[in-house]
């Protein structure tokens, strides 16, 4: 059995995770170069959103070459990409389209690599500890989010665009050596069995149900994360308190729980943490004080702290061998879909009722959802059986 400390290849996947972020996570200020290029708000917005868009969309193409020619190429060659790709911004004096030739190689390469080693990852733990893993796994990411934006902008307030995009070239590069000492077992995955195709697994593992269950998790994530400063503000609050609170009740949830949740039956730790984001959409449209900024961040933390994990263990129990980059890549698609999509429904909401109303209406849905998670589970109770793997 995995001991996350002391086992070398959770730990350079960890590593790999954390140098991939660096680079993600440092991106936030390429609207302000396309900027300064030239470019006006609309094509900064296409700017920004093609590489998260080629992300989702190339999903169905990448997932199965995962499965079929391993994980650690795509690891590799993605992170790779993925730092050393920022490097061809560089040249540009004028905000042009053929700047989207290399959001599309970023998008492309972020898939690759995240999804290669979310599914390396998943390979390495067994049932009972996989919420913890999963988990553990992704304090990295929270780390590389927290550090990232600080350490880019500092270099790009003190040397400019080149050294920033120099930085994230670095960045890129030990993280493709890091990875290159990934021990990836030694299987010809080509010779596992046929070609498992990426739209018919979502139906015959039945994973749609648990799909559209994710991507509402990633619209009350969106709600929170992208309207709760708007809101803040407008009530002559600051936000970041919020987002502290978050951030270190979040870490501290899979450090200290980590070795509990995988005992708790995964179906019924979902529908808490449903219920618990529906509690936190309502309870943020009533907010007055800091104390309930405080709150409203713990209570964050515990549900995406707790829900993200358990709900990718939830699927991939229902995968193998043969399948499982296309069932982690259904995880993380529907999980970025439910976050890009419902931003554009929360602010029409916005728009019309005010944000306290969508705040809200976001509860509602959680609420409603959780009637769905009931509903789901009780038809399909044969999805978790403990101790063991149940594949499709």
């Amino acid at each position: 059995m995995i001991d996350f400390l002391t086992d070398k290849r959770f730990l350079v996947l960890a590593g790999s995770n954390f140098f991939l972020f660096l680079v993600v996570s440092a991106w936030s200020f390429l609207s302000i170069f396309v900027s300064e290029l030239g470019a006006d708000t609309g094509d900064i917005g296409v700017f920004m959103a093609f590489a998260g868009i080629t992300s989702l969309g190339s999903l169905p193409f990448i997932a199965p070459l995962i499965d079929r020619y391993g994980r650690k190429k795509f690891i590799v060659l993605g992170i790779f990409f993925v730092g050393i790709s920022n490097l061809g911004f560089i040249p540009f004096n004028n905000y042009s389209e053929w700047m989207l030739g290399i959001r599309l190689l970023q998008g492309l390469a972020f898939a690759g690599c995240f999804n290669a080693c979310s599914t390396a990852l998943v390979d390495l733990l067994p049932f009972q500890k996989r919420v913890q893993g999963i988990g553990l796994y992704g304090i990295s990411g929270s780390l590389a989010v927290a550090i990232g934006p600080y350490l880019g902008e500092t270099v790009l307030i003190h040397y400019g665009f080149s050294a920033y995009f120099v930085l994230l070239a670095v960045f890129g590069l030990i993280g493709a050596c890091l990875s290159g000492t990934f021990k990836e077992e030694r299987v010809a995955f080509h010779l596992r069995g046929p070609s498992v195709k990426f739209f018919p697994t979502v139906f015959q593992g039945k994973h749609v149900a648990m799909m559209l269950l994710v991507a509402i998790f990633g619209s009350g994530f969106a709600a929170m994360n992208t309207f709760f400063p708007l809101f803040a503000k407008s009530l002559g609050m600051r936000a970041g308190i919020f987002f502290t609170s978050y951030g270190a009740t979040l870490i501290l949830v899979r450090l200290i729980l980590g070795s509990v949740v995988d005992r708790i039956n995964r179906d019924r730790l979902i529908l808490c943490c449903l219920l618990g984001f529906g509690c936190l959409l309502i309870a943020t449209s009533q907010i007055q004080s800091i104390v309930q900024t405080v709150f409203l961040g713990i209570l964050f933390g515990v549900t995406q702290g707790l829900s993200y994990p358990a709900m990718m263990a939830r699927m991939v129990d229902r995968s193998n061998d043969n399948n499982r980059a296309i069932v982690v890549s259904l995880f993380t698609g529907s999980f970025g879909v439910g976050i890009n999509f419902s931003v554009l429904l929360w602010g029409f909401v916005g728009n019309l009722k005010g944000l306290s109303f969508m705040f809200i209406f976001g509860g509602s849905v959680m609420f409603l959802a959780a009637l769905l998670c009931v509903v789901l589970f009780t038809l399909h109770r044969d999805v978790e059986t403990p101790r063991k793997e149940v594949v499709s």
